[in-house]
């Protein structure tokens, strides 16, 4: 039952025959890779994260914010990643349920990140047990929650939402069930349309009561971090310059984070809005009593991206703000992949939009990436710099008072525009003092040099 072939002829059938206004779940599938990728890039920055300083309270907090956040990143998609057979309901049901409480999790860490910037005496304790017992409490406190309220509930297909299940050998009729153990409340029909893919299941999440309520809940805490660290950024200014650096970089990250957020709910609001309800096992593809709109299919598998993305940036902009000065080079590397990032993938959505969009008007999807690539490819550097700027707005080059002091020392020195021997001694011996490596004097100088220029 429910044999779809083995995987790589699998994808291929499903990505290379993936249609927009019909078999679209080759798209829902890169989306699910996108997700995957994403959580194996946050373990990264979350060791990262770590190493760089690991007897700092905050980069341990920090560190564990960028698992939670892999960990729900892998979790967010799981049920498109693959056509998974009728077995695999038991585990994909326990795969939301930790999505759920990563999500749980995460607010109460958005909410609790402050304390470590604020000046109060309660909240440097508070901060204190965070970074120590709070590391391992927190997470056993939300997994007893969730599953209380789960069993409070009446069950996990109740509280988090049923999973509808269905398989299509050839068009015509299907086979259905759920993750409750019942069957799919239509007679599943397999449509023409779809016969490229065949054979094939696919796993529909439903929203329960509880899932309703969590969704918004990292969203809330975002949007409290963001407006607490902003107060406490007003207040420091002036103060120490890698800890101003370092906070502006926190309330960015958190305020990104908000706005991905609330673009997640607004779009599940959208959906809502055009169903009249929450998605439910009817609201299906393969069911001929109802036809499922186009925006569904657009936004349906947006909703889980906007919150990878979200991760992605807070991920990078965290890690810029705790390793900037203790992983040399790190924030250009950081700048760097960010363009990259956002080059690449915007390129990608756009190329694929335009093929799509003349496919479904003019039958002629090559003149769309025509249209969109050939601009690209000959704006490449313009574009590229105009990246680079932001980037450098998002994540600033940053320094140490000790680079600060040999920085002004060396702008002493090149006042004339000459840099004699003595000076160059000099120079050398208070970088010795400061503990300023010799690579590190040289990419200095060198960054002096090329803003000096811009700014020329």
């Amino acid at each position: 039952m429910a044999d779809v072939g083995g995987p790589l002829q699998y994808y291929w059938r499903t990505v290379s025959n993936a249609e927009y206004s019909s078999s679209f779940i080759g798209y829902w599938h890169v989306l699910a890779a996108l997700s995957l990728l994403s959580a194996v890039f946050l373990v990264f920055l979350s060791v990262l994260v770590y190493r760089a300083d690991s007897k700092k309270g905050k980069n341990r907090f920090i560190a564990l914010m960028l698992t939670t956040e892999a960990v729900r990143c892998a979790t967010a998609m799981l049920y498109w990643a693959y056509s998974w057979p009728e077995s695999s309901l038991a585990f994909l049901s326990t795969v939301r349920v930790v999505y759920y409480i990563m999500s749980l999790q995460l607010f109460f860490l958005y909410v609790l990140t402050p304390s470590f910037y604020a000046k109060q005496a309660w909240t440097h304790r508070l901060s204190r047990f965070c970074s120590a017992h709070g590391l391992y409490l927190l997470p056993v406190f939300c997994l007893i929650t969730i599953l209380g309220l789960i069993s409070v509930m009446g069950g996990t297909h109740v509280a988090i939402g049923d999973i509808g299940w269905t398989y299509c050998a050839a068009a015509g009729s299907g086979v259905g069930s759920t993750a409750s153990g019942g069957s799919m409340p239509f007679d599943v029909t397999c449509p023409e349309s779809w016969a490229s893919v065949y054979p094939m299941t696919l796993s529909s999440p439903t929203l329960g009561p509880l899932t309703q309520t969590l969704l918004f809940l990292p969203t809330l805490g975002a949007i409290f971090a963001a407006v607490v660290v902003t107060r406490i950024t007003g207040k420091t200014q002036g103060s120490d310059h890698a800890q101003g650096v370092e906070l502006r970089a926190v309330r960015l990250g958190f305020i990104g984070k908000a706005v991905l957020q609330i673009t997640s709910i607004l779009m599940l609001l959208t959906l809502v809005g055009v169903l009249g309800e929450s998605p439910t096992l009817d609201t299906h593809p393969f069911n001929p009593d109802e036809q499922v709109p186009r925006l569904l299919i657009a936004i349906g598998p947006l909703l889980p991206t906007t919150v990878v993305l979200a991760a992605l940036f807070e991920g990078v902009v965290f890690t810029y703000a705790m390793a900037k000065n203790e992983v040399f080079g790190i924030d250009e590397k950081l700048r760097k992949g960010f363009t990259t990032a956002v080059f690449t993938g915007s390129f990608a959505l756009l190329f694929l939009f335009a093929t799509e969009g003349m496919e479904a008007v003019f039958d002629r999807g090559w003149i769309g990436g025509i249209l969109i690539g050939l601009p690209l490819v000959v704006l490449r550097k313009p574009i590229l710099t105009s990246l680079e700027r932001v980037s450098k707005l998002i994540m600033p080059e940053s320094y140490t008072k000790d680079e600060l002091s040999y920085l002004a020392l060396y702008h002493t020195a090149m006042a004339d525009g000459v840099l004699s021997k003595k000076e160059r001694s000099m120079l050398d011996v208070q970088a010795t003092a400061y503990g300023i490596t010799p690579s590190r004097v040289e990419f200095l100088e060198a960054h002096t040099h090329a803003r000096d220029s811009e700014e020329e």
